[in-house]
Formats: C-alpha cells, structure tokens, sequence
C-alpha cells in the first residue's frame, strides 16, 4: 500500500517533472487531471489560516508556481502557431470586463458573508459560532485556491491547441480510467482500499441494482459518473473534427458508454442519453446553443426554483412510472431538503450564512441536524447567498453565454467544451460534482473570449482596418511621430507573399 501523505506531497515532484518535459499546456491538463484521478481523498493538511492542502489544492498550487516559472519571458500575447504552438495569456485577473467583475465578486464574496455573520446560532444544544476576520480572511484564500484551475486554465488553454489538449486529455485518462471502473464494477470498489488503505465512502451507497457502483479513486462513484459522461460527449464530437481519428474515437465512445451504462449512474446517464445526439449530429452553431439553454437553466435555477417554475411534480411522476420505488424515495427526499434549505436561504439572501454548517437547518429543540445537502447550488448559495452564488456559477456560465451571441464564429473545439461544461453543470443541480475539471473547461472558455480578441489585432490587419496609406507612418522598434506605441513584426508567409504578388500583377 501507499502511504497517501506520500503520494500528495509526491505529486508536487511529479509536477515539476511534467512541467520540465511538457509544454506549458500539456503539463497543466496532466498535473491536475492525473492528481483528480488517482490521488487519494480526504487526505491532507488543515494549517491555520491557509486553506486545507489536499488533492484539489495542492496540485493546483505546485502547478501556479511552476506556471509561473514557464511563463517568464512568455507573457506576452502571440498569435497561435507562434513559438511552441501555445498561447500564454498574460496576467492572473481574466482581462474579460464580466469575468473580471465576476471573478472578484466571487472572491470578496466569501470574505463578506464572513464578516456579516458575526452572531451566535444556538439551536437547542447545537451553538454555532459567529464568524470573525481570521474566518474571513481564511475563506478569501480557500476560495482563491479552489479558483486556480480556472486561473490556471485561462492563462494556458485559451487558444486553439490549449483546448484540444485539454479535450484530448480527457478523453484518453478517462478510456483508461473506464478499465478501472470495470475492475470495480466486476470485483466491487476496493482499489482505494487495495492501494492506499481506506475506504472514502459508505459501502452501502455502492451497492445499486444487484451489482457495484465503481468509484475508484473519486470522492464518490455520482462523480465517476458525469466524468465519464463528458469524456463520451468528447469522444463523439472528435470522432466528427478529427477525421484522421474518426475510427478509434467512435471505439472510445462505445466503450466509455459501456462504462457507463455498467457504472449505474442514472443521472450521469441520463445527460449522456440527452447530448450524445448532439455531439453527434449537430453542428457546431447548434452544440453552442445548446449548452448554452443548459448554461443558463443552471445559473437561474435557485430564482426558478423558488418561484416554483420548476415541474418537480412532473418530473416525480416520470420516476415513479419509469422508475423504482428507492430513487423515488431518493428523489423526493432530496427536493424536500432543497426545499428547506432554499427556505433557510432565503433568510439572509445577500451574503448567506458563511460556513461551518451554518447554512444548515437545525431541530429547534433537540439540535439534530435536518437537513442533506446534495447539489452543490445548495451550498454555495446557503453560504454565500445570491450574490456569492451568481459570481461562482457566473464563472462557470457566463462564458458560454458569452460565446453564444457569435455563434457561427465558434470553433468545433470550444463547442464541444462548451458542451462537456453543460452536461457537468446539469449534474451540479441534483449531486455536489464541482470539481477541478469544471473549473479547467471553464477557464479554458474564459481564456478563448480573450484569446479571440487578442488574435485579430495580432494578425497582419482585419477588415475594419484602414488602408496602409490612410494609417500614420510608424517606426518600427521605436515610438512614431504620433505617440503610438511600435507596430508589431510582421510574419511573412508564402500565403502572403502569394497575394502580394497577385495584387500587383492585378494593379500592372
């Protein structure tokens, strides 16, 4: 067996190994995608004041450090194709106004609720304590390390290759990840046992439809499940952008279908049933739609829910006729929490209740803990109310509503992010699947907003430019007559040089 404090503070060598061997982009989808896989959970360091060191942060944070070493010299915006075939974004703060706007909101949020929940809950023998600045100043930073993926994946991942290493990295850790879920699926989940010594979940809640429900190395098999949702949905939307792959992507997608369906996940299977003919069949303009609807469905769902523009009725009526008699029950009981959580929330709607299970609703008189909180919008908006709840799902949203005012301008690559992101969201409302994947496809989208920007000005000149004689005469390398910054060196390509040619022989 292997010690799992060996095996976390392991993985800050294995980074900078990977940091060292592969280009910035590659390094980062293999740090963080192989330290969400096979690390160990609820294994890690609580120091005071910093944020618990575990298998979602300390990855993210040994691989800040070494982007920050890669990315000296490099910060500079090039076009893509450029250098090492990569573009680094400069700067931490996301340039996009809104997702600026967002990030800090989301981030000052956390600190605020803190302040303003300062008084004394007793619920009986239950006390919860008011929360203070040493709380405040705690959160700030957890939420700052839960935020660097997003971060992360901004800066590397914006253009054209970032993406499809990211989409190609998903889709092969999660072909080979499927051969341990059928180990599990066949033998029951015990690798986390076999190789680091625990179990990181009740047994009970892996026993689904006389077999096993697999997790492997996850916080919970609900989680396998959507990972292998979006790494079918990619492998479906590969088979049709990348032709000289077509045949072995189709065989990826079958058997992580497989997988799937054997890994008894309805809900993950659900979503796949849903989008699989998306990825499939649709083009790229409509896939962005798509996720989009989805995108925002998400982001509204608290303010639908509490207006009661939700059918739950109907959707209980569609479990309870295709369904059995558990998930029924399973169903119900979670919309009852929702319903009474949301209540508690709405008590304290600007900031929330902070942290430390202040959010959760209590027995008046015994002090018994009531409720289960499931989704994770629960959470987040229980803790950090409407205004904490917008910025973090903002994030995780507003990129793909961004997106979509173009649609046809949208590259395959980015809608099929697009996409993958949807389906992880949807799974968001029913079960707690936030994970440092989200957070990567996220800042990826993000870091294509600004990369489509940066791009056009980079490139030899748009449409909308004036004509050669028409702009002020410039010096390159140094300042012109104007005040004007240098134009940037021009890249002479046969492409160029072809029409060049042609132009002149038109004007003789």
């Amino acid at each position: 067996m292997v010690p799992p404090m060996l095996a976390l503070w392991g993985w800050v060598i294995v980074t900078v190994i990977l940091f060292r061997m592969l280009r910035p982009a590659q390094a980062l989808v293999a740090c963080l995608l192989g330290a969400y896989l096979l690390l160990p959970t609820r294994t890690g360091f609580d120091l005071p004041l910093l944020p618990a060191l575990n298998k979602h942060s300390l990855p993210a944070i040994a691989a800040a450090v070494m982007t920050m070493i890669v990315a000296t010299g490099a910060s500079r915006p090039r076009p893509a194709g450029a250098g090492n075939g990569s573009q680094i974004l400069p700067g931490w703060i996301p340039g996009n106004i809104w997702i600026r706007l967002l990030f800090l909101v989301a981030v000052l949020s956390v600190g605020l609720s803190a302040l303003v929940n300062d008084d004394t809950l007793v619920y009986g023998p239950t006390v919860r304590r008011g929360l203070g600045p040493y709380d405040a100043g705690s959160m700030v930073l957890a939420i700052a390390v839960t935020l660097l993926p997003f971060v992360l994946a901004r800066r590397l991942l914006a253009d054209e290759a970032g993406r499809r290493v990211l989409l190609w990295g998903i889709c092969l850790s999660a072909s080979a990840y499927a051969a341990l879920a059928l180990f599990e699926v066949r033998m029951s989940p015990q690798l986390n046992m076999m190789v680091y010594g625990f179990n990181p979940a009740s047994w009970i809640q892996h026993l689904r439809g006389g077999g096993y429900r697999p997790l492997v190395f996850l916080e919970h098999g609900l989680r396998l499940g959507i990972f292998l949702t979006m790494a079918v949905l990619i492998a479906c939307g590969l088979s049709r952008t990348d032709r000289r792959h077509r045949l072995p992507c189709l065989l990826a997608a079958g058997w992580l279908f497989g997988t799937l369906v054997l890994a008894k996940t309805v809900g993950a299977l659900s979503i796949a049933l849903l989008l699989i003919p998306v990825a499939l069949f649709l083009g790229t303009r409509l896939q962005i739609i798509a996720a989009a609807v989805l995108a925002g469905t998400v982001l509204f769902y608290p303010l639908l829910r509490s207006a009661d523009l939700i059918p739950t009725e109907r959707v209980l009526g569609l479990f309870e006729k295709y369904s059995n008699e558990d998930r029924v029950g399973s169903l119900k009981y979670r919309l009852k929490n929702e319903d009474i959580l949301l209540d508690k929330a709405m008590q304290r709607p600007a900031l929330g209740w902070s942290s430390f299970a202040r959010n959760r609703v209590f027995d008046p008189k015994t002090g018994r803990d009531i409720s289960v909180t499931d989704g994770i919008w629960a959470i987040v908006i229980g803790e950090n109310g409407l205004i904490g709840y917008m910025a973090q799902f903002g994030l995780l949203t507003v990129p793909i509503l961004l997106l979509v005012r173009r649609p046809r301008q949208v590259e395959p690559s980015t809608a099929l992010l697009a996409l993958a992101l949807a389906a992880n969201l949807a799974d968001i409302i029913p079960n707690s699947s936030l994970t440092p994947v989200t957070w990567l496809i996220a800042g990826a989208l993000a870091g294509r907003l600004e990369q489509a920007r940066i791009a056009v000005p980079a490139a030899t000149g748009t449409a909308s430019d004036p004509p050669a004689r028409d702009r002020p005469s410039r010096l390159r390398g140094g300042q012109a007559a104007d005040g004007n910054p240098p134009l940037p060196a021009m890249r002479v390509t046969p492409y160029t040089r072809q029409t060049t040619l042609h132009s002149r022989s038109r004007r003789g």
